[in-house]
C-alpha cells in the first residue's frame, strides 16, 4: 500500500458539485417535458369543453324553440 496516498478535498468538492449539476440538469429536463405534456393535455381538454359547450348550446336553443312551438 502507498502511505503517500493524499485526499484532496477540492477534488472531492468538485466531483460532488458535478455529480449535483447533473442530477439537477437532469431533473429540469424531466419536469420541462412534463410540463410540456401536462399543457398539451390542458389545450386539448379546453378545444373538448368549447365543442361540448357548443353543443350544449345548440340543444338549449333547439329546446328553447320546442318550448315555443308547444305554448304557441
Amino acid at each position: 500500500m502507498n502511505g503517500n496516498l493524499k485526499i484532496n478535498p477540492s477534488q472531492i468538492l468538485q466531483g460532488g458539485l458535478a455529480a449535483l449539476v447533473a442530477w439537477l440538469f437532469r431533473t429540469v429536463q424531466t419536469l420541462t417535458n412534463e410540463v410540456a405534456v401536462l399543457k398539451a393535455e390542458i389545450t386539448n381538454a379546453n378545444e373538448r369543453l368549447a365543442e361540448v359547450l357548443t353543443v350544449i348550446s345548440g340543444i338549449s336553443g333547439e329546446i328553447t324553440e320546442i318550448i315555443w312551438k308547444i305554448g304557441g
